[in-house]
């Protein structure tokens, strides 16, 4: 394609997603625009069908739902590139070393072997724990080499720096992969991978596992009156709260947009009501002013459903149990804790 057409197409996406944003009450940021730009040019699929069935199903997308698509398909890609690169670094570092060890008087034929079968491992395919499993059969094999041989050491010693950055970057990233990146808090992939784990374990050791769902009430009201960076700041702080509610073991997760989950390890369902609703009280008893101006955004207000895990019942009948007793709250008025009846089984 010429690079006036190609500009010329650009320009189209971007007269066709502007009136769509704008329709849908979309602030014009960069991640949204990024969305929206795709959604209307129809080379991502998997897209444009989690748009169609959202508007399908509720009318309209907001912005934090917009936001949420974004983190869920574009964070996603970066995350992708981020590994191949790692993956093209470590193939580089690991011929490096694999030479030298190669080149070396008094280097083993088994280290030789053993690198060289690692360097065999890798391909474009490969998943972030495959990385890592590389990353440290490497550096435990580099470590070896060099305590056989002194004349290799100056050498690996470079080498085995570069290793160690790989396995640093390979760790950032994956916490950032897992990480919301406005509340700091696990994101949806972390609060799936947890949930997916302990039910595990509850089903094998029978440990008592409770799942609070929380959603901010009536939260697009503030963000049509004050704006959607006055309701990142509302978000932020309620996102702090409940973090500050619970034990390090226990999980604090962005479900998406406004709706927020905990994962209780060990813990009773009589006691996770209780916790929820020390949660509701003190989140009403806040008074969020505006940073800019000082004022005042009245009482913002919290509803919660509370499930306990009942062994073999699966995720998501439990996900689908504590979601219902979240809209309970919210048809009893909202502000309030519903617990989720058992299930059916």
């Amino acid at each position: 394609m010429e690079y006036s057409e190609y500009q010329e197409r650009a320009s189209e996406y971007m007269r066709l997603a502007i009136p769509i944003m704008k329709k849908y009450g979309i602030a014009m940021t960069p991640a949204n625009y990024a969305v929206w730009y795709e959604y209307v040019s129809g080379s991502n699929i998997a897209l444009n069908d989690a748009v169609d069935l959202h508007i399908e199903e509720h009318g309209s997308l907001s912005d934090s739902q917009s936001a949420d698509l974004y983190q869920r398909f574009f964070e996603r890609e970066k995350d992708q590139t981020a590994l191949l690169e790692m993956r093209q670094d470590l193939r580089r570092v690991l011929e490096e070393i694999l030479s030298y060890v190669s080149n070396g008087v008094n280097s083993s034929k088994q280290s030789r072997e053993n690198l060289a079968q690692s360097l065999e491992k890798l391909h474009p395919d490969m998943t972030r724990e495959q990385v890592h499993e590389v990353i440290e059969e490497v550096l435990s094999e580099t470590r070896l080499a060099m305590s056989s041989g002194t004349q290799l050491t100056e050498r690996l010693n470079s080498a085995l720096a570069e290793m160690q950055d790989l396995r640093k970057d390979l760790d950032d990233t994956k916490r950032e992969a897992k990480t919301d990146t406005l509340t700091k808090l696990a994101n949806r992939k972390a609060f799936d991978d947890v949930i997916a784990k302990v039910t595990k374990d509850a089903d094998r050791s029978g440990i008592e596992v409770c799942l609070i769902f929380g959603d901010l009430d009536l939260f697009k009201d503030i963000n049509d009156k004050h704006g959607h960076m006055v309701g990142d700041q509302v978000l932020k702080v309620v996102s702090s709260t409940l973090k500050g509610a619970v034990k390090g073991r226990d999980l604090v997760a962005r479900y998406g947009g406004e709706e927020f989950t905990i994962v209780l390890l060990n813990t009773s369902i009589a006691n996770a009501v209780k916790l929820a609703d020390a949660i509701r009280v003190e989140i009403a008893s806040k008074r969020i002013q505006r940073k800019d101006t000082r004022e005042s955004l009245g009482a913002i207000t919290m509803s919660f459903g509370v499930a306990r895990y009942v062994p073999s019942e699966g995720v998501e009948s439990l996900l689908q149990r504590a979601d219902r007793a979240l809209y309970m709250s919210k048809r009893k008025g909202r502000n309030a804790v519903s617990e989720a009846p058992p299930p059916i089984i």
